[in-house]
């Protein structure tokens, strides 16, 4: 990368997009690292903790997640990174770290700006698995203020109204999960939403998924 100084050996020049973390190459990262401009660094991280994600290897991406969160509190990357530390820990099965993150997210950034633009929808998502009825109604108020942002793609809105439609059976409204079912399973026949980028916006659900919507369409 320009800026970064000689390679020193390093072939690739994406250094850090290598998901590889032995003791070479992290002591190979961390000095590319330092010698990159400072302004770059919280990016840097954040994509290598992308990569460890990609990889399976949650662990190594949420250290360098909370990195950039600590370390560079100030940077652009930070509250992607803060929200992407709630992402993982949902894959890790901690629903309160996932909400904690979420949630300084919104307080931080209220305008989301810098982040995917759903952390209400993956909080409300969060909440809904809640057995108190007052976060089923605070999930309802995050998914209205996610729509109303007014920027979300066809997958987005796949999961806007697959959480609308849990959060609706979590509190008896057959109706509302009928047809936030329905409005999901539509999404699912769409084509691209871009020609050059032929997976960007697609409904993807797996068969699991698919089959639940089908059953809560039919009521």
């Amino acid at each position: 990368m320009p800026g970064d100084g000689p390679n020193k050996g390093w072939q690739s020049a994406d250094w850090f997009r290598d998901p590889a973390w032995d003791r070479t190459t992290r002591d190979q990262f961390e000095e590319r690292l330092n010698r990159a401009r400072i302004g770059n660094r919280a990016q840097y991280l954040r994509i290598k903790a992308l990569a460890f994600r990609d990889a399976g290897e949650l662990h190594g991406a949420k250290e360098l997640l909370n990195r950039v969160v600590s370390d560079y509190p100030e940077s652009m990357d930070c509250g992607l990174c803060l929200e992407l530390a709630g992402d993982v820990g949902r894959e890790e099965g901690s629903a309160e770290v996932a909400e904690a993150n979420y949630r300084e997210v919104i307080r931080r950034w209220p305008d989301l700006n810098g982040t995917t633009g759903m952390v209400e929808v993956s909080l409300a998502e969060v909440l809904t698995k809640s057995t108190a009825p007052d976060r089923h109604e605070e999930a309802l108020r995050l998914l209205d203020s996610a729509l109303k942002r007014g920027r979300m793609m066809n997958s987005d809105l796949f999961r806007w109204n697959i959480a609308l439609a849990r959060v609706a059976k979590q509190l008896g409204d057959a109706e509302t999960v009928s047809r936030a079912a329905r409005a999901a399973l539509s999404l699912t026949k769409l084509g691209p939403q871009y020609p050059r980028h032929p997976i960007v916006g697609l409904a993807r659900p797996d068969a699991a998924t698919l089959a639940w919507l089908e059953k809560a369409a039919a009521g």
